[in-house]
Formats: structure tokens, sequence, C-alpha cells
């Protein structure tokens, strides 16, 4: 026979002992009246010491329309700034203002930014792996390069373009990291479109991509690197400009971070984060086996990735392969 619907009652006093008993329901329970939105301490259960059981809950659902519980009050003395702010669902909480804050709507660019971040933690399961590269050799080598490079082409010769033509050698051969997420599909990208993440003044931020970033020497990088930050941060880029990037490259070093956890632009399974490069003191075993210490650039990298279709293992192949490309550079 049907059981009847358990009548709401009036709340036993807040933390009683009876209240106590009541509401220590099990698990399942619990979770089913979280789920419903039901506070259990309203209720007259049918169990021992007036626990509310699977049926009393059941039964009280099936019986129709009822009133939302409303929220337990506050504990005496919890500051208020604790407090979850009511908001419908997928609403974002609303704060007040205290007397003298200053109220700052967002930019357009900024709204964008903040739906596209939360779009993308939401979408991908990130994940990141550090590694520390010493990039010694590309200083010696960009040493020797810089002043010819700068007086023939009139473009300032960063470490970027250095690390781009490394990252594009070494997508080519860990193809997963150059890839796109379709459903339950996994698009592997013929094309190597490395968006560079650029910081605007006074805030803000947007990824310009290079496209076709494979078919570019040392000079054809460094010049669209350049041109497209220019033309981002005087806000001359063009919507194609910023659109297909299959891997992105942020550099927050520029600012003395050493290393950080970059978020995985939506379209893409991996993002490459550069910490600020700096003279270390190492161990260097030479060919005889002996150890001496020795002053190298180096750098640490980041590579967030989407652990739905990059395993840890294929991760951090890629890091080691982009480790060794990027310390056995000749020229």
């Amino acid at each position: 026979a049907p059981v009847p619907a358990a009548p709401a009652r009036p709340a036993a006093a807040a933390g009683s002992f009876e209240e106590r008993i009541r509401t220590k329901s099990s698990p399942l329970v619990r979770r089913m009246a979280a789920d419903a939105g039901v506070d259990l301490a309203v209720l007259s259960g049918s169990g021992i010491a007036g626990r509310v059981t699977k049926r009393d809950l059941v039964a009280y659902l099936e019986s129709g329309p009822r009133t939302p519980a409303a929220p337990a009050p506050m504990p005496a003395g919890l500051p208020s700034s604790l407090a979850v702010p009511a908001a419908g669902h997928g609403a974002e909480p609303t704060f007040q203002p205290w007397a003298g804050d200053v109220v700052e709507p967002m930019s357009k660019i900024r709204r964008l930014t903040a739906d596209h971040m939360r779009q993308a933690k939401q979408v991908a399961a990130h994940v990141t792996s550090f590694f520390e590269i010493d990039l010694t050799r590309i200083a010696r080598l960009r040493g020797q390069l810089r002043a010819d490079f700068e007086r023939e082409t009139g473009q300032k010769l960063t470490y970027l373009p250095f690390i781009i033509r490394a990252v594009v050698e070494t997508l080519r051969r860990h193809p997963v990291l150059n890839a796109t997420v379709s459903g339950t599909d996994v698009i592997l990208r013929k094309r190597y479109n490395i968006g560079i993440a650029v910081a605007l003044e006074p805030t803000g931020l947007i990824v310009p991509v290079l496209k076709d970033a494979d078919g570019l020497n040392l000079t054809g990088l460094t010049r669209g690197a350049n041109d497209l930050a220019q033309r981002a941060r005087s806000k001359k880029l063009s919507p194609t400009d910023v659109q297909d990037a299959t891997f992105t490259i942020t550099n927050p070093g520029v600012f003395g971070s050493l290393f950080g956890t970059p978020i995985i632009p939506v379209g893409t399974t991996a993002i490459l984060g550069l910490g600020a490069i700096e003279k270390r003191p190492k161990v260097i075993t030479g060919p005889d086996g002996e150890d001496t210490i020795a002053i190298r650039t180096c750098a640490y990298f980041s590579l967030s990735f989407d652990h739905r279709v990059v395993d840890g293992a294929d991760a951090d192949r890629f890091m080691a392969d982009l480790k060794r490309t990027l310390e056995s550079v000749t020229g």
C-alpha cells in the first residue's frame, strides 16, 4: 500500500538533540534531499528516533507541489561576507558595494574574456605539467645573431621566435597536442596556428593567432609575432586574427612569474606557459664524469593539457621532447 506522505512539522530548535537524531538519515537520503532542495529538519520521520527514511522522503516528494525549504539561518557571529549570495541556476552571484567602494562596469573585452575563461574551465579537464629547460644554447645563438638581425630587419630579436620554432617542430611528433575535441571525436590539425597571448594596457588579454607558423623562418616568426602584438595593443586586429588557433603560448615570465597554470583556450587541447628566463647555478656533468657548477640560462615551462584526450604520459613526452629540442639547438 502507498505510504502516506510524511506531514511537514515545525522544525525543532536548531542544534537540539531531537533535530540531530532526526536529520541523521542515511547518506542516500541526505543526498536525495539535497538534490530536491528539501530540508530534512522540517519532516516527520518514521524511522528510529524519528529519522527520515527513504520511504518518508519519496512519499513527501510525491505528495505534490511544495514550498522550497527556507535556508537555515546563519549562526550568530558568522561574518556576513561568508554568506553565499542567492542566485538562480547558472546566474552570477552579486554583491553589494560597501561605503567608499568604487563600482567599475566590465568592459566588453573583459566580459568576453570572463565568458571564455569560464567556458574553457568547464569544458576541458585541466592538468598542468612543469619542466625546467636550459636555454643557454638559445641565449648564445640569440647573442650571435642579434645585432645583424636587428640591423637588417628592424625587428627586436627575442627568445619567442626560437621557442615557437621548437614548439612547432615538436608538435609534429605529438599531434594530440595540436588538436580539437569535437564531441566524441578528436580532430588532429594539420595546420600549426600558434596563438600568442598579449596583455593589454591598462588591463585585458587577447590571443592573436600566428597562422601557419610551420612555414615561417626566424625572420617571419619575429615579424609575425611582433606585428600581431602591436596591432593587438593598438586595437587594430581583425576578427580573423584571433581565430583558428591550434596551440597557444602565453608568456607571464615577462612580468617575473616563474611558472603558472594557464587555462586551455576552447577548441584546443593544450597551452604552454613560459616562465621568467634567469641565470641559475647548475650542476653539469662533464665528458669525464666529473661534476662542476656552471651558470646556465634557464626557465620553467608549464604545459596545461586537456586530460580528456591527452594522457599525462603524452604531455610529459611532449615536454621532454621540447626540452631536448631547445637544449640541443645549433642554429
